[in-house]
């Protein structure tokens, strides 16, 4: 995200990298987990989503910062290969 001014980065320090609102007031990166159950939970209540609605939301979102993309990733690929493995597989009738 942007921050033309010092008041928008993370302790209000211009060598911060991380924004105001992804950071403790040490100017410190919140917590992934921390974070995305926040935005998931505004996402909810202002844009009238679905749990599941806002999550991908979210996620559409954070991965698109370079504070939050990597922990993003990981996420998409757990949940991707626990979707995946939670699928049953096609029955022989099925087939048949």
């Amino acid at each position: 995200m942007p921050m033309p001014t010092n008041e928008d980065h993370g302790a209000q320090d211009p060598d911060n990298p991380y924004c105001m609102h992804c950071t403790d007031l040490d100017g410190k990166l919140l917590s992934f987990e921390k974070k995305f159950e926040e935005l998931v939970a505004s996402t909810m209540e202002t844009r009238w989503m679905s749990r599941e609605q806002a999550q991908r939301s979210v996620r559409e979102q954070l991965v698109q910062m370079p504070a939050w993309r990597a922990k993003v990733e990981k996420l998409m690929t757990k949940t991707q290969t626990a979707t995946q493995t939670s699928t049953p597989a096609p029955s022989a009738q099925a087939q048949a």
